[in-house]
């Protein structure tokens, strides 16, 4: 009988491990607590799910810890604000970002935006404290850092994006040159697919949060986004004021090197499907990412569109929203809805990435 038990006992623990490294579930997760929060109107259970969901998984994205701490400073609860923040930290988060924090989006959608203010007495009170903190734990962050992908990564977003626009230095009409860009964003997402085929993806788990400071750490060839970019456009003898719309430390809320080629490509969506169960479930695409290249040089209609981009457009019926949503492991358009509402009624940013649709 003791036999048994130990067998019973090794196999629970085997599925609760397993089911700790199967980031569905850790999205499933984060809809779960924004359920209790905005719809349940249940904001403790709520933060109870959003720190269960974290002490989950080592590697958590950033983002959802930034609105789980916004929402616990908000509620007044300190002790999860503080569980939020460390978590953030461990996963790479840097205190200095938060200033960038915004109710509108990066591509100013929102002509009314404001800045986020409600961490500015807690950071205050605490900024010793988790300085030291980030100390301690940024050398294990690092560690989780592909070196050579995200080189690569740095190379091939700088080359991108300084085709993207016409440069006139370079000697070539404007056809040829967009000819020219569309071949590297096709040699960019060949790059991406061959990655993929191996099983390595590149995301936010092995890439990181691109500043400065990270760049400095892992001591690269490339030293950075913006080194690289010079370097670039001295190659092909452009004048030094050459505009290049790179990624920067900056648009870390906004967007980063690896969506912004997926962005660029009509293909990507359909490149990333081959990938995306095992992509998802190991944590590096996140499934809002991936819904958000759906519309990559689609015409959307009612019947497709899953309105990721928040909105207070309401409608009659969401059925079919929803069910589109829930294959993609999104929340349902009525959560998504009060987030919206509610960031704005109590200047919160609680969406990220590109036009705040993809994280």
């Amino acid at each position: 009988m003791k036999s048994h038990l130990v067998i019973l006992f090794l196999f629970a623990g085997y599925n609760m491990f397993a089911q700790n490294i199967d980031y569905t579930n850790y999205h499933k997760g984060i809809i779960s607590a924004e359920n209790e929060i905005f719809i349940r109107k249940d904001s403790i259970q709520g933060l109870a799910i959003f720190k269960k969901t974290f002490s989950d998984f080592s590697f958590v994205y950033v983002d959802d810890c930034i609105e789980a701490f916004e929402l616990a400073l908000y509620f007044k609860q300190d002790a999860y604000a503080m569980a939020f923040i460390k978590k953030a930290i461990e996963n790479g988060f840097e205190l200095k970002l938060l200033p960038l924090l915004s109710t509108g989006c990066p591509c100013d959608l929102y002509r009314n935006a404001h800045k986020v203010t409600v961490y500015e007495g807690f950071i205050n009170k605490n900024r010793d404290y988790l300085e030291k903190y980030a100390d301690d734990c940024y050398p294990k962050y690092v560690n989780r850092i592909d070196k050579h992908l995200l080189a690569l990564l740095i190379r091939r977003h700088v080359n991108e994006q300084l085709f993207k626009n016409y440069q006139q230095g370079l000697s070539r009409d404007m056809k040829t040159q967009w000819g020219e860009y569309g071949e590297v964003c096709n040699s960019n997402l060949a790059f991406m697919d061959s990655l993929g085929s191996r099983g390595l993806f590149l995301g936010e788990q092995n890439m990181g949060i691109y500043t400065g400071k990270l760049m400095s750490e892992l001591n690269l060839p490339v030293k950075s986004i913006r080194d690289y970019t010079e370097h670039l456009i001295k190659a092909y003898h452009l004048a030094p004021s050459s505009y290049v719309p790179v990624n920067s430390e900056e648009d870390y809320f906004g967007i980063n090197p690896a969506y912004t080629i997926y962005f660029h490509n009509v293909k990507s969506f359909d490149m990333l499907t081959k990938y995306k169960d095992k992509a998802i479930q190991q944590g590096y695409l996140h499934p809002r990412e991936y819904a958000s290249t759906l519309d990559n040089g689609r015409i959307k209609t009612d019947t497709t569109d899953m309105y990721l981009q928040p909105s207070f457009k309401k409608f009659a019926s969401t059925k079919a929203i929803n069910k589109k949503r829930e294959a993609f492991i999104l929340p349902t358009y009525e959560c998504d809805f009060a987030k919206h509402e509610f960031a704005h009624q109590h200047d919160l940013q609680l969406f990220f990435g590109f036009r705040n649709t993809t994280r």
